[in-house]
């Protein structure tokens, strides 16, 4: 805690500082904290019970909205170029700790350097990949209602959601008003530096976001390849030569009524190697195995205002099969949410989701089942109440 508190004020003495000299550097962020009860059935396995039942009642940081602080800085270099850059972290609401502590991470959430102008924009760093409903870059969140968070809730049925990309170069480049095109490719995975390109995990996605008044469409492709060898524990090392690469297509798009805003998404995934921000593995005579899957995820929703807040509500549904063990599993999850603003920075916010699978990920155990914990993020429900403050 002493040495967390002595970044975060080391890090506010520099951006004064440094506000002081010539550039813009702004110190932001926020907080947001819930108070959340879950229930989870039990989870059934070929032997009997895998996972009790469970009914908790807890504090938890950024169950909607975000906990980050950062800082982000700007310099006019003349004839409308300029420089800027973006280091963020985000931290536990509830315990103050580091979200990227156990990966040595101080700015786990982005951290990129930027040159450009009001056409063209080029940045290089840790970023949010393009439907990743997270970050700078990020070109189809704003059709979740939910905004990729309340849990499975927002977002919870699309495979590309959180995913992350180091060692990224973005290319932005926004020919017309209301149009952006974006490119992503990273030049691979931390810790692969000595390996040829061929053999490193790389990410690359293409997209595009089209707003027009109340219409607004987005579109993104995206490829995932893994290193040749992954660590599935800490025991085993899986060489995966000769594996597909992973893609997904994204398509998401929006109409603001003023008194009520439908969306939809839907997402195709071949060859899928990464469930949102984890490898994706299957369960054979006892042995743990890398996988490969394919799915398609659906969301209908709506956000309207109501009062001095906001109504937010959607229903996903997921269809997806694991490739080498032929597993089929498929889920349906509701959300529904509001957000009521108190200030300009403060809002006090509520919501529920439930989520029911079947098939591979229903509770119960069949030839087709999933892990036990992914069975489990996908039954059951959950509900809470919290405050939500930038600054």
């Amino acid at each position: 805690m002493k040495t967390t508190f002595k970044i975060a004020a080391a890090a506010a003495a520099v951006a004064m500082a440094m506000g002081a000299n010539a550039a813009s550097v702004t110190l932001y962020g926020s907080i947001s904290t819930g108070l959340v009860y879950k229930h989870t059935p039990a989870i059934q396995g070929e032997t009997g019970v895998e996972e009790k039942k469970s009914n908790s009642f807890s504090m938890e940081s950024a169950w909607y909205g975000d906990s980050i602080w950062g800082l982000k800085g700007e310099e006019e270099l003349g004839n409308g170029w300029k420089v800027g850059f973006v280091l963020e972290n985000e931290y536990g609401s509830d315990t103050g700790r580091m979200a990227g502590a156990d990966d040595n991470k101080l700015f786990d959430s982005q951290a990129y350097l930027s040159i450009g102008n009001d056409t063209f924009k080029l940045a290089a760093g840790r970023v949010g990949g393009l439907a990743s409903a997270g970050g700078d870059f990020d070109l189809v969140g704003g059709f979740d209602p939910l905004e990729a968070a309340f849990g499975v809730g927002g977002m919870g049925a699309f495979s590309s959601r959180d995913k992350m990309a180091d060692n990224t170069l973005v290319a932005e480049v926004t020919p017309l008003d209301g149009l952006k095109i974006s490119a992503m490719a990273s030049l691979g995975d931390d810790g692969d530096d000595n390996a040829k390109w061929h053999r490193r995990g790389h990410y690359y996605g293409l997209g595009a976001l089209y707003e027009n008044g109340p219409f607004a469409i987005g579109a993104v492709v995206e490829a995932r390849t893994l290193s040749n060898v992954q660590q599935i524990n800490d025991e085993t090392e899986i060489d995966y030569t000769g594996k597909k690469t992973g893609y997904t297509y994204t398509l998401g798009t929006s109409w603001d009524f003023d008194v009520i805003k439908p969306m939809f998404m839907y997402q195709h995934t071949q060859n899928g190697n990464q469930w949102q921000d984890g490898k994706f593995s299957y369960e054979e005579d006892g042995n743990e195995y890398q996988a490969t899957f394919k799915a398609d995820s659906f969301l209908l929703g709506f956000t309207a205002p109501l009062g001095e807040g906001t109504l937010m509500a959607s229903a996903q549904y997921l269809k997806m099969k694991a490739g080498e063990a032929k597993q089929k599993g498929n889920a349906m999850i509701f959300g529904v949410a509001y957000n009521y603003e108190l200030s300009k920075r403060t809002s006090l916010y509520c919501g529920a989701t439930y989520a029911k699978g079947s098939k591979g990920l229903s509770k119960k155990y069949n030839e087709n089942s999933y892990h036990s914990d992914m069975r489990a993020d996908y039954n059951g429900y959950q509900f809470g109440v919290g405050l939500n403050h930038t600054f």
